[in-house]
């Protein structure tokens, strides 16, 4: 089978382009990129891409995806590997089902009081705000990687807190 011709329209300023790279590079694949200015409205050229003018964006043999879940999960879909089990693997389609669960987990419980730190100004305000963002990691996440929801029990052998790596 011939290699994909795929595209990557990102930003490295933008988490969320970061996502598909991280993928795009740990599946091996070959492929361009191209960076989109944030800072300036986008062009005519990239709104044809994508009409909403986000990134990151793939072009994948001439189809094009937006969003960066969705572009990671056709990703590992398109080229199993180590990355997550196949839907018809046994357990594949409830592993999916966890690491969907810890996705969303994250970015509907710590993900917006991480903005709110990070724009915080110094001193009793930010420290109240990190304080948030941390207490939300250890009621809700910390949880999610004690049973390790999503990896292999061979993976869980730490010792270290999620919170505590967010505080150093």
């Amino acid at each position: 089978m011939a290699a994909p011709k795929i595209t990557l329209y990102t930003s490295y300023s933008c988490p969320w382009a970061h996502r598909a790279q991280v993928v795009l590079r740990e599946l091996n694949l070959d492929f361009e990129t191209v960076i989109i200015d944030l800072s300036v409205p986008r062009s005519a050229e990239y709104l044809a891409v994508n009409p909403r003018g986000l990134v990151p964006a793939l072009a994948y043999n001439g189809e094009i995806l937006t969003e960066s879940s969705v572009i990671s999960q056709f990703l590992v879909d398109a080229h199993p590997s180590h990355l997550e089990k196949t839907s018809s693997e046994p357990g594949g389609a409830f592993q999916r089902a966890k690491i969907n669960f810890f996705v969303d987990t994250y970015f509907s419980k710590v993900h917006g009081l991480t903005f709110v730190a990070w724009r915080a100004e110094k001193g009793p305000e930010k420290d109240e705000a990190a304080k948030k963002v941390v207490d939300a990691i250890v009621k809700d996440i910390e949880p999610l990687l004690k049973v390790c929801l999503f990896l292999n029990p061979i993976h869980c052998e730490h010792t270290s807190h999620a919170s505590e790596a967010v505080i150093s």
